[in-house]
């Protein structure tokens, strides 16, 4: 009996880790969205499916007085519904497209503070996607 309790629970927490590793999130189109890194994102339709794959910041922190503001990368790969990658910038590149999709970057967060290391997970990214 004890051994097919604890088979049962050692399964369940199997099933629980596998779930979270395969996560996605739904978004609506045409609308402001927050995204993290690393998790599939999938549009409340399914015409769309993409994810961040990298997230480069440079900005000067909020904490200190710098020459130049720098710049926050975003890196998107699309999954569906054609494969494609390009990268957001709050420097110089906000806007791109692929296919019919129209990627507008609002927002990295949080800011960078000089004593503190903002990990990939803790970052959101807001993004407003429309159809050309």
């Amino acid at each position: 009996m004890k051994n097919s309790i604890l088979l049962l629970i050692s399964a369940l927490l199997i099933l629980v880790s596998c779930i979270k590793e395969n996560s996605s999130d739904s978004f609506k189109i045409g609308f402001e969205n927050e995204f993290q890194y690393g998790i599939i994102n999938q549009s409340d339709n399914n015409s769309l499916k993409f994810s961040i794959t990298e997230i480069n910041d440079s900005r000067c922190p909020s904490d200190v007085i710098c020459v130049w503001e720098g710049k926050a990368d975003v890196k998107i790969e699309i999954e569906s519904p054609q494969k494609g990658t390009f990268i957001l910038s709050t420097y110089s590149n906000r806007i791109d497209t692929l296919g019919n999709y129209y990627f507008e970057l609002i927002d990295v967060s949080p800011h960078p503070i000089s004593t503190q290391t903002i990990e990939l997970k803790d970052y959101d990214v807001t993004i407003k996607i429309n159809v050309l």
